[in-house]
């Protein structure tokens, strides 16, 4: 963890020397950026000992550049990802038919995040960049009624069983790697977020207890922690160019 820190910082560094001997006319043809990412959620600390699942799933954010003379950006970064569920299968009769339903109960974590972020324009394949983010940070758990016989699996009934908001906050380390030639203007985008968070109420798995369970939501238990995360993501970033 400490070789990654130090190798962004370097690699920031050197953006910085080579953003600055970069004509003001190249740096003003492209205003801001376009992510969308799938990710890994880790906990970490009380979080993880009660929680040692990880979370699964994607998100994106957008970026605007302040202003021409520095390559600083604001915006908004929202996730969602499932860390945990359980479901159960019904025959129900109704009017002397058998109807198959499913009830699901999920887990989620959904983030929301102002970012502000310093991205040195470099001329390399190799573009680091550093995010400031502050949010918040939402643990709910749903239950959703599915019929098994509609194909399109839309939802019977759906329910916000749980719900806890958290104060989020923290940093993120990145690069965007330019791959492709012939599409300078996509990169891809490796990032780590380090998200400390306020205290929160949330569901997880009963331990030593296998069910079998009446409802899937018997399958867990309250805990309250901080909400400390450790966020890798993996995406694929646009950049937004002026007309």
């Amino acid at each position: 963890m400490r070789t990654c820190l130090v190798l962004s910082l370097l690699l920031l560094l050197n953006g910085i020397t080579v953003a600055q001997s970069t004509p003001d006319d190249v740096r003003g043809r492209h205003f801001g950026y376009l992510n969308l990412n799938a990710q890994v959620g880790l906990p970490l600390d009380d979080f993880r000992d009660n929680l040692p699942k990880s979370g699964f799933g994607g998100g994106g954010y957008l970026l605007i550049q302040i202003t021409k003379k520095m390559p600083l950006y604001a915006g908004i970064d929202l996730a969602g990802m499932v860390y945990d569920r359980e479901s159960k299968k019904y025959n129900i009769n109704i009017g002397g038919f058998t109807e198959k339903y499913t009830l699901k109960t999920n887990n989620s974590i959904f983030l929301g995040h102002a970012m502000l972020r310093f991205s040195p324009i470099v001329d390399f394949p190799v573009k680091p960049y550093i995010d400031g983010m502050i949010g918040t940070k939402n643990l709910f758990t749903r239950t959703r009624l599915i019929d098994d016989d509609d194909f399109e699996e839309e939802d019977s009934d759906s329910e916000v069983e749980r719900g806890d908001w958290a104060l989020s906050y923290g940093l993120a380390l990145g690069v965007r790697l330019q791959v492709f030639r012939k599409a300078p203007e996509i990169t891809i985008d490796l990032r780590c977020a380090y998200l400390p968070g306020a205290n929160a109420t949330y569901l997880v798995r009963k331990t030593g207890d296998s069910g079998p369970y009446e409802l899937p939501i018997d399958a867990f238990e309250e805990k309250s922690s901080a909400t400390n995360l450790l966020i890798p993501s993996l995406g694929i970033t646009f950049n937004l160019y002026q007309e």
